[in-house]
């Protein structure tokens, strides 16, 4: 009875690690590609966002290492190592519940963030030694369609339009050299028709939210499973244990 059991637990402990392997796997890549794609918008969201893509594929890579203690304790019926497999497993599970935490901070913060950054990195586009912040405003401006940071007249009070009433060529419907020259001049009727109006932080802001959301729903996803294999783990080890015990 106990070693029907035990091949039973081995069997969905097997079955649990193939599934630490994939969602490592998934860890990785999707902390990769949040790095990727958002560190076109660095000067807007600042370090401490970057450090969780960073975690993400870190912890990818120790649920790779992991998984072998799963494997090797789990083909060997080694009490040790399955008992090992549980403890990391768990401490990886609190890293990434940190993690969430975090993540859900920042999620509270990304508005005030945003903005300060956005602000900060108007009056300084286009000058010398700021052209990471001159690049990520035209990224932002061309892909979210937008301009400025409540709207196209936050470029008013700046040195880049202070002469020339005019706005970032990121900010037309079409990015043509020179077509955002003297828009702030122009009759507010007249500015849609050359330039997206609309201010970009409620824009980025509800991107940045969205994905942080998705990304928390994930980890929850991911930290069910674990724990699921936390409890397989510690079983096939007390029956190990067990088995040795009766021999």
């Amino acid at each position: 009875m106990v070693e029907g059991g035990m091949k039973c637990v081995k069997y969905l402990l097997f079955a649990f690690n193939l599934v630490f392997l994939i969602t490592g796997l998934a860890l990785i890549v999707t902390g990769c590609v949040i790095q990727g794609v958002y560190s076109n918008y660095l000067d807007f969201l600042g370090d401490s966002f970057f450090n969780t893509p960073v975690l993400l594929v870190v912890v990818g890579c120790i649920i790779f290492f992991i998984t072998f203690f799963g494997c090797c304790g789990a083909i060997k019926e080694h009490h040790c190592m399955t008992l090992s497999f549980s403890v990391l497993l768990a401490l990886i599970l609190v890293i990434e519940l940190g993690a969430g935490i975090a993540s859900y901070a920042f999620r509270e913060q990304v508005g005030g963030i945003i903005e300060t950054n956005m602000e900060k990195g108007l009056q300084n586009y286009g000058k010398d030694g700021y052209k990471g912040v001159t690049e990520t405003w035209n990224i932002v401006q061309h892909e979210l369609k937008c301009c400025g940071a409540q709207e196209y007249l936050d470029w008013e009070n700046t040195t880049f339009s202070a002469e020339t009433k005019s706005v970032p060529d990121s900010c037309c419907l079409s990015d043509v050299e020179g077509c955002g020259s003297g828009i702030l001049s122009m009759a507010a009727d007249q500015v849609p028709k050359i330039i997206h109006p609309n201010g970009c932080l409620s824009e980025l802001k509800e991107v940045i939210e969205s994905n942080v959301t998705a990304l928390g729903g994930i980890g929850v996803g991911i930290a069910v499973i674990q724990f699921a294999g936390i409890i397989f783990a510690c079983v096939l080890a007390a029956t190990i244990r067990k088995g040795y015990e009766t021999v």
